[in-house]
């Protein structure tokens, strides 16, 4: 008996089984699929696409898996058959066996190896006396093996079974001594092996076809095991990020306006002027862990002592730049005839604009908590620092919404913001002339229509479920051209909404669906082209 196959056995097998994994999965979501093409209330081409990026998702991720798996699975076979060949092979036959009938010595004359779960290996050694043709098996430590009894199907009680065989059928016949209930079992060994060749081609028939499709080659199988690897991480670092901005601290933190020197500057020194501390300078910085900035400034109020003149420009040094990144080194300044000067710090890393607001810098940063290793592997990673963008604005928007429970009408970010697009026009606009709330991005002027009841709270640009459109779509998504556009627009087939910046020009026209169902039903959307959005997955796409 051979125990031990070749190694392309095995991984023929393990390459098998991943095929069927994989249509397994298919054929799962084709029924999912299905079952929701039964609900009317949902989009069938958003369900199939839906249907079809969860499926195409899912098999690059056990593709990845399974190659993962696929060495040591191997390798685990191989010893295991090893080790059952060299027991079937060199387990000695045990001496002196007897038949139970007349007392005969027996001869040997086959042998087979059980493994049973949680039991160790055992070779059965079959046994025929040549006297009278008794039978029995015995394993390798001399212990006989005595067969089950055979229950009867109605009784249960123990049955008798005479079993006759004519080429390869063997026809057992079952006599219950109780309740005299026989029956007749028949196995057809002929039958057997056609059903085994059978499942022989299909396997090789699903190997020839999709072995490509579904089992990785080394080269592929690196890049989606390091892809998957670094996705697992960029969960890890996205939830952190995302984490940072629960810390009242850190949201303080990212509320400090990061000021530049030269803003630096222009606010001290059009601050100071008011307060007769006038030719204020700002020197030549030592650029290091920190930006250290020497300034220098003239006290023109005679009537101040240097005591009062230093203690008022240090009170409002530090007043002025609490809510930014900088801060006066020690509270020291000095004044000498009339001349102050004093040096500033200037802070850009996170730990250290944490550290001023009070909080305690630990040992390591805050990434610390993730695996050094996969830091240094992944940590550039385009899809780690695309999750760690990602962490970073959820944060955000959970602040946002907190402090729309003080504000639940929305607010204006902060002018260090963005610059961020406008959810309706898409003009870029730095945080103080964005409005926010739940509704999304607006930009000063989209926010005060909105607030002139121009138009009406609409959703955004690129989720609006048809609600409006605007001159582009127009074009593209109804074929009709700007000229014939604006002939529609005279006829009043088609009803614009032009929107007026602060300076009373016209700086943006949208069509809102509910006043445009004429224009609608002559011009349907056309079907354009949009690619596709599933997975690929280094093969080809499966399509439901």
């Amino acid at each position: 008996m051979q125990y031990l196959k070749d190694e392309q056995y095995y991984v023929d097998f393990y390459d098998l089984l991943t095929i069927k994994g994989c249509l397994r999965t298919i054929n799962y979501w084709r029924k999912v699929c299905n079952d929701k093409a039964k609900d009317e209330s949902l989009n069938k081409e958003e369900k199939e696409k839906a249907a079809s990026h969860a499926l195409n998702w899912e098999l690059f991720i056990l593709e990845g898996e399974e190659y993962a798996k696929k060495q040591s699975s191997i390798k685990r076979w191989m010893d295991e058959g090893r080790i059952e060949q060299d027991t079937y092979d060199n387990t000695a036959e045990p001496k002196s066996i007897h038949c139970s009938n007349c007392g005969s010595l027996m001869h040997s004359t086959m042998k087979d190896l059980e493994h049973f779960p949680n039991e160790p290996l055992r070779v059965l050694f079959f046994f025929e006396c040549s006297s009278c043709n008794g039978r029995k098996g015995v394993y390798d430590n001399g212990e006989e093996r005595l067969p089950k009894p055979h229950l009867c199907s109605k009784c249960k009680t123990e049955a008798s079974v005479a079993r006759t065989r004519k080429g390869k059928v063997i026809t057992s016949i079952i006599t219950c001594p109780s309740c005299g209930f026989r029956e007749t079992e028949m196995d057809d060994l002929e039958e057997n092996d056609r059903d085994w060749e059978k499942k022989q081609r299909e396997d090789k028939e699903l190997l020839e076809k999709y072995r490509n499709e579904f089992c990785l080659s080394d080269e592929k199988g690196k890049e989606r095991l390091e892809f998957l690897e670094a996705m697992k991480y960029a969960n890890q670092v996205y939830n952190e990020e995302k984490r940072k901005y629960d810390d009242p601290v850190y949201q303080k933190s990212a509320q400090l306006k990061k000021l530049s020197i030269a803003e630096l500057e222009k606010i001290l020194s059009n601050l100071l002027e008011k307060e007769s501390y006038i030719k204020f300078v700002l020197e030549k910085p030592e650029i290091g862990k920190y930006v250290i900035v020497p300034f220098t400034a003239q006290d023109s109020d005679l009537s101040r002592r240097s005591t009062k003149s230093v203690d008022n420009l240090r009170k409002l040094i530090k007043e002025t730049i609490e809510e930014t990144n900088w801060r006066l080194i020690g509270d020291n300044v000095d004044y000498r005839l009339g001349y102050v000067s004093g040096r500033l710090k200037g802070y850009e890393r996170e730990d250290d604009l944490l550290e001023i607001l009070g909080k305690k810098k630990k040992t390591e940063s805050p990434e610390s908590e993730l695996d050094y290793e996969k830091r240094m592997k992944y940590g550039s990673h385009n899809l780690v620092q695309l999750f760690r963008v990602f962490g970073e604005h959820d944060g955000i928007e959970n602040v946002r919404k907190r402090r729309l429970e003080k504000e639940p009408e929305g607010f204006f970010l902060n002018i260090d913001d963005g610059p961020y697009s406008c959810g309706i026009c898409g003009t870029g606009h730095y945080g103080n002339e964005i409005w926010w709330n739940l509704d999304g991005l607006r930009c000063i002027n989209c926010h005060k229509n909105i607030k002139d009841g121009v138009i009406p709270s609409i959703k955004s640009r690129h989720n609006n479920d048809g609600e409006w459109f605007d001159k582009s779509q127009v074009s593209y998504d109804y074929g009709v051209p700007p000229i014939r556009r604006t002939k529609l627009e005279k006829e009043g087939l088609l009803q614009p909404i032009n929107l007026v910046n602060r300076e009373g020009m016209i700086y943006f026209t949208l069509y809102l669906e509910k006043d445009n169902q004429n224009f609608l039903k002559k011009y349907p959307k056309k079907a354009n082209w949009r690619p596709r959005e599933v997975i690929n997955t280094g093969n080809k796409e499966v399509t439901l």
